[in-house]
């Protein structure tokens, strides 16, 4: 059994009340509210160990640093180009079945996909 960590409890808090997809340097930010000390190396270590073990995961953004998102149910992400708002999307469920069947069959165990677009308030600047 592992020992409780504050620092980690604050990481999982701040990308659970953080629906935005947040960054790494935003999660930071949100624990140093809470915990004036915590380092950014403390924020990777742990979001390395809640994504090893499942609970985070990891949208690679349009030409930024990695983001983190809460919900690791199979999903899709919709990326604006202009500003990186990340969105979460449904898989078309036929498109979820052969992607399903496609990794069962093979050597991946996980899929990801994720659509580049302008967002509704990019688009109306």
């Amino acid at each position: 059994m592992e020992k409780y960590s504050s620092r980690r409890q604050a990481v999982l808090e701040a990308i659970k009340n953080n629906r935005c997809h947040p960054s790494a340097d935003m999660i930071y930010e949100e624990c140093r509210k809470t915990i004036p000390n915590i380092s950014l190396a403390t924020v990777y270590r742990n979001l390395a160990y809640y994504e090893k073990r499942g609970l985070v995961g990891r949208v690679a953004g349009c030409g930024e640093k990695e983001r983190y998102d809460i919900e690791t149910d199979t999903h899709c992400h919709s990326i604006c180009r202009i500003c990186g708002k990340i969105e979460d999307i449904p898989y078309p469920e036929e498109m979820k079945k052969f992607l399903d069947g496609y990794c069962c069959d093979r050597l991946f165990d996980s899929y990801g996909l994720s659509f580049y677009n302008v967002c509704e308030e990019c688009k109306s600047k």
